[in-house]
């Protein structure tokens, strides 16, 4: 009985077969913040202002590709060894 599909190559995976998860998170990188007095001094309306409407035109799905998007990906043996030795498809 066909329990999976493998979402490399489409390959049918049997019931009771080995078969491999791979996940993948990507989420923005955030180096600590550097605040001066300076900083928290400043009026920061305009900006905020900025960005608001920069995002008034994106959907909530938008927004949250730009924060962080998870994938999970079920891979026969065959696929696994190909991710595993390229996992970022370069040449």
């Amino acid at each position: 009985m066909i329990t999976h599909l493998c979402d490399r190559c489409g390959r049918p995976i049997e019931e009771g077969e080995l078969r491999y998860v791979a996940r993948v998170e990507i989420f923005a990188a955030a180096d600590p913040l550097k605040v001066s007095a300076e900083d928290l001094a400043a009026d920061t309306r305009d900006a905020l202002d900025q960005l608001l409407e920069k995002c008034a035109g994106m959907t909530e799905e938008e927004l949250m590709r730009d924060v962080h998007v998870a994938f999970q990906f079920d891979l026969c043996r065959r696929c696994q060894q190909a991710y595993l030795a390229n996992p970022l498809g370069g040449a």
